[in-house]
């Protein structure tokens, strides 16, 4: 419903491709495969999912500090993706 809402074409697609896409890069990310793309991937699609989901921008009240304080946690879960895609070249 959300995803409708913030006009995402194809919401149970869309959630459903994301959905397997994390699901599959986490998991090589768990087991040592493919890091620095899977790193790479995961955090484009955080830095997309973000903005489009999480427009805190244009929220008003409870609703833009609920937004922004996922946004902040996106930020920091970004970093460690960076790390981690960034480790294997070291």
């Amino acid at each position: 419903g959300d995803m409708k809402k913030m006009g995402v074409h194809f919401p149970r697609l869309t959630l459903a491709a994301g959905t397997t896409f994390q699901i599959t890069a986490g998991a090589l990310l768990m087991f040592g495969l493919f890091v620095v793309p899977a790193a790479l991937g995961l955090t484009i699609f955080t830095i997309a999912a973000s903005v489009m989901m999480l427009p805190f921008w244009s929220m008003e009240g409870t609703p833009r500090i609920v937004a922004f304080n996922n946004w902040l946690s996106n930020i920091g879960i970004i970093g460690g993706l960076l790390i981690a895609a960034a480790h294997p070249l070291s």
